[in-house]
């Protein structure tokens, strides 16, 4: 799944508008991710700026720690070294 490559799984509530090539900035992700995840403020960047509001459904400590490492592997060997 997304989560074990490190891949937020956001969530919109209505149809994309967004183009191939556009982007996707998402300020403050790691503050997010960490507090309320159902109102996330974002921005397309493309032909022009336009903000959009994405969401994450719920998600355990363990998943969130696993995104913020990056992928499942990361997270595993900084669990090792921990150790």
């Amino acid at each position: 799944n997304v989560m074990n490559w490190g891949m937020l799984p956001f969530l919109l509530d209505k149809e994309p508008d967004f183009e191939v090539g556009d982007y996707i900035f998402v300020p403050g992700i790691r503050k997010a991710l960490r507090g309320d995840m159902s109102d996330i403020p974002a921005y397309i960047i493309g032909e022009n700026i336009r903000k959009i509001t994405l969401s994450i459904a719920e998600m355990t400590d363990d998943e969130k720690s696993i995104v913020e490492a990056g992928s499942l592997i990361n997270y595993n060997k900084g669990r090792v070294r921990k150790k």
